[in-house]
């Protein structure tokens, strides 16, 4: 499964994929707490739940990026059906995040030397 990323979790978090972000961000949070039958129809809790609330009160930390992607991951590996819908997720929120209109770069075949993507950037760039 691919894992979702930091930066997108920040994103989500910290509210800059606007409401559509703030929709996944809330099934996942979900997802997390999701009735488990294994568990005797009990809310299942875990560390997880905790990174979500801190990284939710520090959007833009990168350590708690970083282990609630983990912790994710983790949980992904040992629950296929949480793997699925966590997919689901990351999709949506792929998808939340992506600014209309924005720039996509792709570079493909050849060798390149020097190449600079970029959007929106603001003030004076010089290459020597």
């Amino acid at each position: 499964m691919e894992p979702i990323s930091e930066g997108l979790l920040m994103a989500l978090a910290g509210g800059a994929a606007g409401s559509a972000g703030q929709q996944v961000w809330h099934s996942l949070r979900g997802l997390v707490v999701r009735r488990d039958a294994t568990a005797g129809g009990e809310p299942s809790r875990s560390s997880i739940e905790g990174e979500l609330t801190l990284l939710e009160q520090r959007p833009h930390d990168t350590e708690r990026a970083r282990s609630l992607a983990e912790a994710l991951r983790e949980r992904a590996e040992q629950d296929p059906t949480f793997a699925a819908a966590l997919a689901g997720l990351r999709e949506q929120g792929e998808r939340a995040h992506r600014t209309p209109g924005a720039a996509r770069f792709e570079i493909s075949g050849g060798t390149q030397h020097s190449v600079v993507q970029a959007q929106n950037m603001h003030g004076d760039i010089t290459f020597n």
